[in-house]
């Protein structure tokens, strides 16, 4: 099982698992990452129940898009490892699916999918390929607000695994670390300290192939660092068991047994389960005793007695060469040249043409004992091999690294024009962006002028209005005052005259009438345009208004600021209609006028004991308090008339009234 980022796969082979069977290229192709995931935790789905899931497709009933896809996602994860050819036609349908809903992340799974099933088949041009797709689906999903960066840098740890292990196994090892190395900071970024504790030991064992035993060695105890970190005891011995070998190869005890000797105690705790390893680590012990100024034959002996008796022909052929080499240094060491040439012999590929550098070790050993042997002939060809493995991988790993360089220059320029792209890309957003908020702006400025003309025009309309109103009135009390005001008086000399020659009653009736008229008549007047308001003010206005009319009062509170004369008159037609409407229709036995002055605004307020607005709701307890005129049905001026004209200077108007609890109304203008 493998498994990179948070998603465990199992690599099929013809309807089987399949087994890698290099040492050098065990790379956790036969371990598992556990992970502290950014998101949900996945399971192994080798054991989804797919004949339940078919069933689903097979009923007939309707599927959504989506429900289709989760379908055809939990059949491809079923299938795989277990039915290729379901497995393959399951991927197809989820890939075509994918366009049609434009679900990257789903399109990304298929090809991947279809990755792992040409890897298995060893077809790896073909996997190699779809891999290839699934990162360019990946890097469009850079952007796309449907994905989180954890989901993206999860699609990539799993595909950058994939190609590292994929490398790997076509022996293109620089390319097999670059795709291991670009896993590395998504690990970091994580935390996901198990995988990173794999991946810098498979960095290290590719570094140990390609002879670099300063780089492996780094790698190695990079490994164990974040091994000792995750508590993954498992990794850190698997990784002492390679650095040891770079120790004993350097000759440095002190370091191999510091290294090797853990490992050791692990692997003899765990000698059933972990048998190919434990054989390694013994011929590992043999080697530590056989190094040069710390010999001791004896316990080299013993281990390799016991490495040869774990030899049930099920180990791998790397593991194998690794404890026969081992037997033949002994018996070399011994002296025991014919041995020695049995335990070397089996440390070889019977065929020549299986043989990799790995072998030039055994090969010069050969070629040694041959010499002991007094076989120069066999000698001379062991030492022709030795020269010809080394040309051959020599020239090989030149032309293999210049091939492998030219890949990772492609890929590197690619990745270079996708973020040149992607930062394009961000700068046309950012441009439109601005585009669309200056053209927003443009627009709201626009509708701010055509409100603040459209304003102007209905202030001096209001004012034009007013003024004209206000001249009107005074026009009118002007005409009646000195006009039929005169007339009237004109009027009562000649009834009185002409009632004194005649004498009796009526005289005197008429009389009273004429000076009710011509006190009528200067009320009107008065009010139409009050003399006391235009000469002294506001203040001295109402409270004349107050005196008369019958059972009302007027007070003067706070601060005494000017206001204005339009305002002044606006608030004396509002009293005046007010207390008028309190008479006629409320049936009040006492009203008050109150005028508040504060730093910004004032506040006229009429209240009366009367009976209240007609339509309220509210109870005797309860009174109503209203902002809204619009329901309420009243005489004269009429509330409605009052609120505009408030409006107009931005003020309020507001009512607290109840039945039979009277009313209380309150105009506010602003300063």
């Amino acid at each position: 099982m493998v498994i990179y980022g948070k998603k465990y796969v199992t690599l099929p082979t013809n309807g089987t698992f399949m087994t890698i069977s290099i040492a050098a290229k065990k790379l956790l192709c036969l371990f598992f990452i556990l992970l502290p995931t950014v998101a949900q935790a996945y399971t192994d789905h080798r054991n989804t129940k797919t004949d339940s899931v078919e069933q689903v497709l097979a009923s007939g009933r309707h599927l959504s898009d989506a429900e289709l896809m989760d379908c055809y996602y939990e059949l491809v994860r079923g299938y795989l490892g277990r039915d290729t050819e379901k497995h393959e036609a399951y991927c197809r349908k989820m890939l075509a699916l994918s366009y049609e809903m434009n679900a990257m992340n789903m399109r990304e799974s298929a090809l991947y999918h279809l990755g792992l099933q040409h890897y298995g088949k060893e077809k790896y041009d073909e996997a190699e390929d779809y891999f290839m797709q699934a990162l360019a689906v990946t890097d469009s999903m850079r952007g796309d607000r449907r994905y989180t960066e954890a989901d993206i840098d999860d699609n990539y740890s799993q595909l950058y695994g994939a190609l590292g292990n994929l490398y790997n196994m076509q022996d293109k090892l620089l390319l097999a670390i670059e795709y291991y190395q670009k896993a590395l900071p998504i690990f970091e970024r994580y935390g996901w300290l198990e995988s990173l504790t794999i991946l810098h030991h498979n960095v290290a064992e590719l570094w140990l192939m390609m002879g670099n035993n300063d780089k492996a060695e780094d790698e190695y105890l990079k490994a164990i660092a974040t091994g000792t970190q995750s508590g993954d005891s498992l990794m850190m011995n698997l990784t002492r068991k390679g650095l040891a070998k770079i120790y004993i190869a350097q000759n440095d005890y002190d370091k191999a047994c510091q290294t090797l000797l853990p490992a050791y105690d692990y692997y003899h705790a765990h000698r059933d389960e972990e048998h190919g390893d434990y054989a390694e680590i013994l011929a590992s012990m043999t080697k530590l005793h056989l190094m040069q100024g710390y010999e001791n034959l004896t316990q080299a002996k013993a281990y390799v007695r016991e490495a040869i008796g774990s030899d049930n022909g099920e180990l791998m052929f790397e593991t194998r060469r690794d404890v026969y080499s081992a037997a033949a240094m002994v018996a070399m060491k011994e002296q025991n040249w014919q041995q020695a040439l049995t335990y070397a012999l089996q440390s070889i590929h019977e065929n020549d043409d299986e043989a990799t550098y790995s072998d030039v070790g055994c090969y010069e050993m050969l070629a040694v004992i041959y010499m002991h042997l007094g076989n120069k002939d066999e000698a001379q060809s062991y030492i022709r091999k030795v020269l010809t493995m080394m040309e051959n991988f020599a020239t090989e790993h030149y032309q293999s690294g210049l091939s492998q360089m030219e890949v990772i220059y492609e890929t590197e320029k690619k990745q270079k024009a996708i973020e040149q792209l992607t930062r394009e890309k961000k700068w046309v957003l950012r441009a439109g962006f601005l585009l669309t908020a200056l053209l927003l702006l443009v627009a709201f400025i626009f509708f701010l002028s055509w409100r603040s003309v459209r304003l102007q025009r209905k202030t001096a309309l209001f004012e034009a209005r007013f003024e004209g109103e206000v001249a009107e009135r005074r026009r009118i009390a002007r005409d009646l005052h000195d006009g039929l005001g005169g007339m009237l008086s004109l009027l009562r000399l000649k009834t009185e005259s002409m009632a004194n020659e005649k004498g009796g009653a009526t005289r005197d009736e008429v009389l009273s009438l004429i000076d009710a008229t011509a006190k009528e008549l200067r009320h009107v007047a008065h009010h139409l345009m009050p003399e006391q308001l235009l000469q002294y003010g506001l203040d001295t206005a109402l409270n004349d208004l107050a005196l008369s009319v019958p059972n009302a009062s007027f007070r003067r509170f706070g601060l005494k600021t000017d206001i204005g004369r339009d305002r002044e008159i606006v608030l004396y037609r509002c009293a005046y209609e007010l207390v008028n409407n309190a008479i006629k229709h409320a049936g009040a036995n006492h009203i008050s006028i109150q005028l508040v002055g504060e730093p910004h605004k004032v506040t006229l307020t009429v209240g009366d004991d009367g009976c209240g607005f007609k339509g309220t709701e509210g109870n005797a307890d309860s009174p109503t308090i209203l902002t809204d005129t619009s329901s309420i049905s009243t005489e004269g001026m009429g509330l409605q008339s009052i609120s505009e004209r408030v409006a107009h200077y931005r003020g309020g108007l507001f009512i607290v009234t109840g039945p039979g609890k009277g009313s209380e109304i309150n105009v506010m203008l602003p300063v």
